[in-house]
């Protein structure tokens, strides 16, 4: 019995397992300014919710960051590494180098939700620019995957009009999916589309990549890879990896460059920097709490034995 071609029958590459290129036109049109807002606002709203549907509760004032910022440092800093930091400190400067990059961190893991939510409303928002103007729609539906950050789509092309199901895994940057990762995420792909009793089209499975790797976005055309394992084979002669070169020209007519500026023009509003607005009142304030709980002197220096029995005894309180 001849053994099976592990390749999906769409039309690829003479000299390697990529999609051919003209399988994913561009629009006929870029999404105009207005669709480009809307899918945006969108993404930044659906970014703010738990994976309940309620609101995330964020620090949004000076008394409830220094406490977060207290938490952290109670349950996060190094009980040598830290106590010796931060024993060379004095409290005020504290809340700088602890609380403010502590919002970063939950910020940047709120932009990566962000993206995952960017990529399908931009989809969704194509899709109708596409039937209000009278233009050919190539993107035919996207839909939330069953685990956050996947998207599944189905897409035509002029050159095959059979058509093909995208199994779509969106990550903020190339880092998270680096090393023994790709291979994950390839296999899970892959296993959603061969457990899919009704697909009646062949599949690809995609990484999409939603911000530039080393800082450089690649052409439209070189955008789509594909990876291999450490023997020189892919992973998967049906997954491609798509960069932001070609994802976002691809699904919305616009450059990366366009898409990113529009959304720095809506971040403000939906995800504020509360350590660096309220900054002045929170070092004060965590340098009387530490004066409070008697890790710092009176002038505002740490105390490293104090400090560090702060780090490591079980009560959060050192002076009642």
């Amino acid at each position: 019995m001849a053994k099976r071609d592990p390749r999906q029958l769409y039309p690829r590459e003479d000299d390697i397992p990529l999609a051919k290129a003209d399988l994913f036109p561009r629009m006929a049109s870029p999404l105009s300014d207005e669709y480009l807002q809307s899918a945006i606002e969108k993404a930044f709203e659906r970014s703010k919710l738990t994976k309940n549907g309620n609101l995330r509760k964020n620090p949004d004032s000076p008394k409830a960051l220094v406490k977060q910022c207290m938490k952290h440092l109670k349950e996060r800093a190094d009980p040598v590494l830290g106590t010796s930091f931060y024993g060379q400190l004095n409290s005020i400067d504290i809340f700088d180098m602890d609380g403010i990059p502590h919002e970063m961190q939950r910020l940047r893991m709120q932009i990566g939700i962000f993206y995952q939510f960017l990529l399908i409303e931009l989809m969704r928002a194509s899709i109708k620019y596409n039937q209000d103007n009278g233009h050919p729609n190539y993107i035919i539906q996207a839909s939330d995957g069953t685990r956050e950050g996947d998207i599944t789509v189905d897409i035509i092309s002029p050159t095959f009009a059979k058509g093909i199901r995208l199994y779509m895994s969106v990550k903020k940057s190339s880092d998270t999916v680096g090393g023994q990762d790709v291979g994950g995420v390839i296999k899970r792909l892959e296993k959603l589309a061969k457990e899919e009793k009704n697909l009646t089209s062949p599949y690809l499975c995609v990484i999409a990549v939603a911000t530039p790797s080393k800082g450089k976005v690649l052409s439209y055309e070189k955008s789509r890879s594909i990876r291999y394992n450490q023997d020189g084979h892919p992973y998967s002669e049906n997954c491609e990896v798509w960069t932001p070169g070609f994802i976002y020209p691809y699904i919305s007519g616009r450059e990366a460059v366009d898409i990113y500026a529009k959304s720095l023009e809506c971040i403000e509003s939906h995800m504020p920097f509360y350590s660096l607005k309220y900054r002045t009142e929170c070092a004060e304030l965590f340098k009387k709490e530490f004066i409070k709980l008697g890790i710092a002197n009176a002038d505002g220096t740490v105390n490293r034995d104090k400090f560090f029995e702060f780090i490591v005894s079980q009560s959060e309180n050192l002076r009642e």
